[in-house]
């Protein structure tokens, strides 16, 4: 299988890998002195598996915000984007986890928190009175297809951010407006506002007017224009040390600096995380979540985007 022949890489190169994710992990949680008098500044990008890639760019004009971004070679057959998908036990509802937690039962490569979903509460400041907590049932809002099973059918208006849907198909990604894929779609997840449509900035005039323009932190999805290159771009925020988190507007400015085409906004808030999986697959934790307050502390979501390895058979039946 892929996976195996990734970790054996991985192995080889760990020293390096180390210390590259120490190093981002340290500044994540501390700042460094010299990108606090630049107004960007960049990590070298790392290869964590055959084609993804991450680094993290930070800014600090006008204010310091850190992005997180993972680069996605989509015409690799051995890659998968995938959705958490559901147990018969738990249809037809999810139960909440951590992203960090999803990697590691999953053996997904990576993840991120992915759909809206019901019933939340945020809870107070360092507490355990959020909903939901680990292993309860929840919902997502929106269409969600994992496996080609349909999890969550259409919001119907239930968020107004919802505007639009990322669609994995057998041998293509795209983004689409509305919450329709298609027939042949294998895994999708409806979220937004929409940020980019053909290279054209995307009004966020029915989405809440704070929640587009105020900073927090954000999870999202863009695609290059020929769909070749995949970008999950992670930001940081709600916190003044290290970063502040971005308003709508300046993530979409952030994906055309990247040269995307289309990009779509996932759940995001204390919800976002980005987490992958060491050499020995156990997940580690690449951003800074803020959950009740906390940084570093990890909120149990719905369901989550994930990257994994397909067998030999499956990239072979990919790259047909």
């Amino acid at each position: 299988m892929f996976h195996l022949a990734c970790q054996r890489v991985l192995r080889l190169s760990g020293l390096l890998t180390a210390l590259m994710l120490g190093s981002c992990a340290t500044l994540g949680a501390h700042g460094d002195v010299a990108s606090r008098q630049l107004a960007y500044t960049a990590t070298r990008p790392s290869q964590l598996f055959d084609g993804v890639r991450y680094w993290r760019e930070t800014r600090s004009d006008p204010l310091r915000q850190v992005f997180h971004v993972i680069e996605l070679d989509l015409e690799n057959p051995g890659l998968e984007l995938f959705v958490t998908p559901v147990s018969a036990t738990d249809e037809p509802e999810y139960r909440a986890k951590t992203t960090s937690r999803f990697v590691a039962e999953a053996h997904a490569l990576l993840a991120v928190n992915a759909s809206y979903f019901v019933p939340f509460k945020p809870g107070a400041r360092g507490g355990d009175d959020f909903v939901p907590k680990a292993g309860e049932h929840t919902d997502a809002v929106g269409t969600v297809i994992a496996g080609g099973y349909k999890v969550s059918s259409v919001s119907s208006g239930l968020d107004r951010r919802i505007n639009a849907i990322l669609c994995v198909y057998p041998s293509a990604v795209s983004i689409r407006r509305g919450e329709v894929c298609g027939d042949d779609v294998v895994e999708a997840i409806a979220a937004g506002p929409l940020l980019l449509a053909q290279g054209a900035a995307q009004s966020f005039r029915r989405a809440d007017r704070r929640y587009a323009d105020k900073r927090h932190p954000r999870t999202s999805f863009g695609l290059s224009d020929n769909g070749k290159i995949g970008w999950i771009v992670v930001v940081d925020g709600r916190q003044s040390v290290t970063s502040e988190g971005a308003t709508l507007g300046e993530l979409t400015a952030f994906y055309r600096s990247l040269g995307a085409s289309d990009a779509i906004n996932l759940d995001g808030g204390g919800s976002t995380t980005l987490a992958i999986a060491d050499p020995d697959g156990q997940p580690v934790v690449l951003n800074s979540p803020i959950h009740t307050g906390v940084p570093g502390r990890e909120r149990p979501v719905a369901n989550h985007l994930g990257l994994r390895w397909r067998t030999t058979e499956e990239a072979r039946a990919a790259d047909r």
